[in-house]
């Protein structure tokens, strides 16, 4: 794919006993992170940048299938996608096991029926993804994954935060049918007209590289409020900015969303936080997901990227390590547990009879 496009994979590992991918680190936010609305010039240029990507993908022969605006990121050379770690080649069908957790109200309504996830789901993505860009709402989010699934197989989401211009473009993407959605090529064609037009699958175009070179002119004028300089830069500069009391409390609440698994790793979870926690939060935004006493960190790589976190859990390693092996072993001992006092019951009713 362009180099424009998305990070590039620097190497890869899919043999080893601990399979891995590395990419290039980009220096922004990704879409929800930026925590920010779109519109006017700046939408129309994220959609492009987004069509540009999907372009290059699907001519390469791949579908991202988990296209959200998590996967979208904002860096300085212009917005690109990420995520590519479970892209199938085309034609391969998902059926909704398959779903990822934060996915669903970006999930073609041909994946919850079972059928083929192809290059037509991306579209839908697409729609989804600008509609949450102008109106900083996930589309047809429900309280339960059945509530997402009917709202996208029965109802039509509300359009009115988009400009008039991406109206038709991102009503045709999301459509129910996928035969009715445009393909990513026509969507950046109409995106870079003067005057865009619902595209037809059918239509003619240019060749792929000059189309691709003219959405990329347009998707780097993109402007974002967010200037990331690294995850690391972000959470220290969070946590300078808070009053010293705030910070003692800092570490005791992100040991919290830190496991170590048993490769020794640490890794993200999520935990519930000790209350008056959210405002101490509040501060990392874009860093931390809090809601209802409970938070998680929103990118896997913090504790490596912030020096100061990765010196909190050093210290804590073993009592991290002994927390988590209880987590793990605990639902098998109440399990035993259980067990154990239905037998007692059984043997005291036996006897008394």
């Amino acid at each position: 794919m362009a180099s424009f496009c998305t990070a590039g994979v620097l190497d890869a590992d899919l043999d080893g006993p601990r399979p891995y991918i590395v990419s290039e680190y980009v220096e922004g936010p990704s879409l929800r992170g930026a925590g920010q609305f779109f519109g006017g010039d700046d939408l129309h240029a994220l959609a492009t940048a987004i069509a540009v990507a999907l372009t290059a993908l699907h001519e390469a022969g791949v579908i991202h299938r988990d296209l959200t605006p998590d996967k979208v990121f904002l860096g300085r050379d212009g917005p690109g996608i990420l995520g590519f770690g479970v892209s199938p080649g085309l034609g391969t069908a998902l059926t909704v096991t398959g779903i990822r957790p934060r996915a669903p109200s970006y999930t073609a309504p041909e994946v919850f029926t079972g059928g083929e996830a192809g290059t037509a789901a991306d579209v839908f993505a697409w729609g989804g993804i600008v509609l949450y860009a102008a109106s900083g709402e996930d589309p047809f989010a429900a309280g339960s994954l059945g509530a997402v699934m009917h709202r996208i197989l029965s109802l039509d989401p509300d359009l009115s935060p988009l400009p008039r211009p991406l109206r038709p473009l991102a009503a045709a993407a999301l459509a129910k049918d996928p035969r009715a959605r445009p393909a990513a090529r026509d969507l950046l064609i109409a995106l870079i007209a003067a005057d865009p037009a619902v595209p037809r699958r059918d239509t003619p175009g240019p060749e792929t590289a000059p189309l691709l070179r003219a959405g990329a002119e347009v998707a780097a004028r993109v402007r974002t409020a967010c200037d990331d300089p690294g995850l690391g830069a972000l959470a220290e500069s969070a946590f300078a900015a808070l009053d010293p009391t705030d910070r003692e409390r800092v570490p005791a609440v992100f040991l919290r969303l830190v496991a170590i698994d048993t490769d020794g790793q640490a890794v993200a979870r999520e935990a519930r936080i000790p209350a008056g926690s959210e405002d101490v939060l509040h501060g990392f935004a874009g860093l931390v997901e809090h809601r209802g006493g409970r938070a998680c960190l929103v990118h896997q790589a913090l504790p490596y990227a912030w020096p100061r976190l990765g010196e909190w859990i050093d210290a804590n390693r073993a009592r991290l390590v002994a927390r988590d092996r209880f987590a793990r072993l605990l639902p098998p001992l109440l399990a035993v547990s259980a067990v154990f006092v239905l037998v007692a019951a059984v043997i005291a009713v036996g006897r008394i009879v």
